[in-house]
């Protein structure tokens, strides 16, 4: 407990340090803390920001951390590509298409040798796509090529979707049927050509770290003193938080959403998800709880496995939840994954018939001691922990 402490002050130490930084030259590396407590943390804006818009925009930045140094990392497990749902409907789709990979590779050249930034468009036929390529700040000139090499491999599966992005490591890359960068902050080549920015909405950096509200009146006095000892040391941590550039208000995360615009959301509360796959993993059918966009396109073994880690930190006593590390440990296969117990309080068989006994396995007292650190409802305390 006392290393997730440390951990998170200095995430936020981090956080705190990192701001300036962009403030003052758009970008910004920190590093704080000893051995398994040390943060790593990185954010740059895109270079179509003047320093105004860089200070005021949430969504126009780049912003990570990790519990290991990435700040030259060209390629990772987490590069995600993302393409549009609809295909282009202005005209040829393969003219479409073609114009699109020419503008990324064209793209991908020209910001290797223009300081890891590029812009363009391409109009043929009267088709017209725009795009940008951007490698980060601390991405070395050979690691930015290999960079957006890859990049245009990839956003190369979106054609002839209406855009397409592709966003690993070490750079970023886009193209879109939108002209969608800002004019302020972009060079312009001398024959008369803007080459702008793009404004990427990558990651907001919205941290909560969650206190206990208070124990039970059944537990024990020794628990409760622990409680309450627990309760005194997280003190100073939440008031860290409170007085950090963490704690936005209202208004802030008004404006930074667009009004809470639903392309924003990243996600949402509630139990009915939870339910169904409560039921589902009681008849034997954990893979139908998997999203069906999917098209049966993934591992059932493996979806099986994860749904089940999801179960396991769902269970209605907080103490047979696992850990955060112990999660960890299951996702990398160095952990036994064991059968979820009874299921929460509103799933209760005595409050749902639908709910099959065989939801209800056994957990052995060897299992139930490696949830010593557990996370929990209102009741307990949440902690915050890298990816």
């Amino acid at each position: 407990m006392q290393e997730r402490q440390i951990f998170v002050a200095n995430f936020l130490a981090t956080m705190d340090a990192v701001t300036p930084l962009i403030a003052r030259l758009q970008y910004g590396a920190v590093i704080n803390g000893t051995g398994n407590n040390t943060v790593y943390t990185f954010g740059e804006c895109m270079k179509d920001l003047d320093q105004t818009d860089c200070n005021l925009c949430f969504a126009s930045a780049r912003l990570r951390y990790d519990d290991y140094n990435f700040f030259n990392e060209t390629l990772s497990s987490q590069d995600e590509t993302a393409c549009a749902d609809g295909d282009f409907s202005g005209g040829n789709k393969t003219v479409f298409s073609a114009n699109a990979m020419e503008l990324v590779r064209n793209l991908s050249v020209q910001a290797v040798r223009n300081d890891g930034f590029f812009v363009g468009s391409v109009n043929r036929s009267n088709v017209s796509v725009y795009g940008l390529a951007q490698c980060w700040e601390l991405v070395n000139g050979s690691a930015c090529e290999t960079c957006l090499a890859n990049a245009v491999s990839k956003i190369a599966n979106c054609t002839p979707k209406e855009e397409g992005r592709v966003l690993n490591a070490g750079c970023y890359l886009r193209y879109s049927i939108q002209k969608f960068y800002n004019n302020s902050g972009a060079p312009s080549e001398s024959g008369g050509s803007s080459h702008l920015a793009v404004i990427l909405a990558v990651t907001s950096s919205t941290v909560a770290v969650v206190l206990f509200v208070t124990t039970a009146v059944f537990f024990m006095k020794k628990r409760i003193a622990e409680k309450r000892r627990q309760r005194k040391e997280l003190g100073a941590l939440l008031t860290t938080v409170n007085n950090s550039k963490l704690n936005f208000s209202y208004e802030s995360l008004e404006k930074a959403t667009n009004y809470f615009h639903l392309s924003n959301k990243l996600g949402q509360g509630g139990s009915g998800s939870v339910y169904k796959v409560w039921n589902l993993h009681g008849t034997g059918r954990l893979c139908e709880a998997v999203d069906p966009i999917l098209d049966g396109n993934f591992q059932e073994e493996e979806a099986s496995r994860l749904l089940q880690i999801g179960l396991l930190c769902v269970q209605a006593s907080a103490e047979q939840r696992p850990a955060m590390s112990v999660v960890v440990k299951m996702l990398t296969n160095n952990h036994e994954i064991p059968q979820p117990t009874q299921p929460p309080p509103f799933l209760n068989p005595s409050n749902s018939s639908e709910i099959s006994p065989h939801s209800r396995p056994v957990i052995s007292s060897s299992q139930a001691e490696s949830y010593t650190q557990s996370s929990g409802n209102s009741m307990t305390q949440s902690w915050i922990e890298p990816r």
